[in-house]
């Protein structure tokens, strides 16, 4: 009855939403999984679980709960969750208008570059996508990282909102693979004739270590369209020389990153 049961809540839940689709794409999980789910013949793993509740802004425990007994649960979500014109969605249509027309020349993919707070004497470059939904301009953008020294693994995935303000480009990205992460990118908007290459400065918080940083950031356009599989075998972090990165990136960034130094705290406080 468990896994019924769980079927059952999520359908409830997903009535709240405007469909499905845009569920999944909020959630990051594919349709076809989330439909098993939906439809009682497979169970979420962990980790599927807790982006689900994050979503949703429930426990776990509650998912299982009888339909019954969630049903009072759902009353409280109805209500407490803001919806259209709720003071929270008011600020985010002020500040994302979605001006199609104004961002419309920067839709696209890019790779993106900015010196690594965690690996120093090296440069990340990741991939970067601009793309239009529903009137709307979002980003995706993703990291891979393979420490030089220790060799581990390092994957992110972020998406976010894209906003032309006071002649700025803003990008407000929220890591969705561990879900504690907000990265903010300016850019400078290209002169009329080309959108080659965007410079401004990126705030966020490093793979290793969990350090916040600031840093100058290029964004190298790539095109409407690419070979997704090779723009991304192209991201990781390169050092910071003209032999591994365009020169012209590298004179965007400069020999060294913003002083951080002012930064250099963990997450502890220590």
């Amino acid at each position: 009855m468990a896994l019924e049961d769980l079927s059952q809540n999520l359908r409830a839940l997903c009535g709240l939403e405007r469909s499905v689709s845009e569920v999944c794409r909020r959630i990051g999980i594919n349709r076809q999984q989330f439909n098993k789910y939906l439809n009682g013949t497979s169970r979420p793993s962990s980790f599927n679980l807790q982006r689900i509740c994050a979503h949703f802004q429930v426990q776990p425990a509650e998912l299982y709960l009888p339909p019954y007994e969630f049903a009072d649960r759902l009353r409280y979500l109805s209500g407490s969750r803001p919806g259209p014109g709720s003071r929270r969605d008011e600020v985010l249509k002020a500040a994302f208008p979605g001006d199609r027309r104004a961002l419309g020349r920067y839709l696209g993919y890019y790779h993106s570059y900015f010196h690594s707070f965690g690996w120093e004497g090296r440069v990340m470059r990741s991939l970067a996508c601009l793309y239009e939904q529903e009137g709307s301009v979002f980003s995706k953008t993703i990291e891979r990282v393979r420490d030089p020294a220790e060799n581990v693994r390092y994957f992110s995935k972020y998406d976010g909102l894209v906003s032309l303000l006071g002649n700025r480009i803003f990008v407000v990205e929220f890591q969705q693979s561990a879900q504690d992460a907000i990265v903010e990118t300016i850019l400078y908007p290209a002169p009329r004739s080309q959108v080659t290459l965007l410079r401004g400065v990126t705030f966020g918080v490093s793979s290793k270590g969990r350090n916040a940083y600031v840093s100058r950031t290029a964004w190298k356009y790539l095109g409407r369209t690419v070979d997704q599989r090779s723009a991304l075998g192209a991201t990781g972090l390169l050092p910071a020389s003209p032999r591994a990165v365009d020169p012209h990136v590298l004179h965007i960034l400069g020999e060294q990153p913003f002083p951080n130094e002012r930064l250099r705290f963990d997450v502890e406080g220590r």
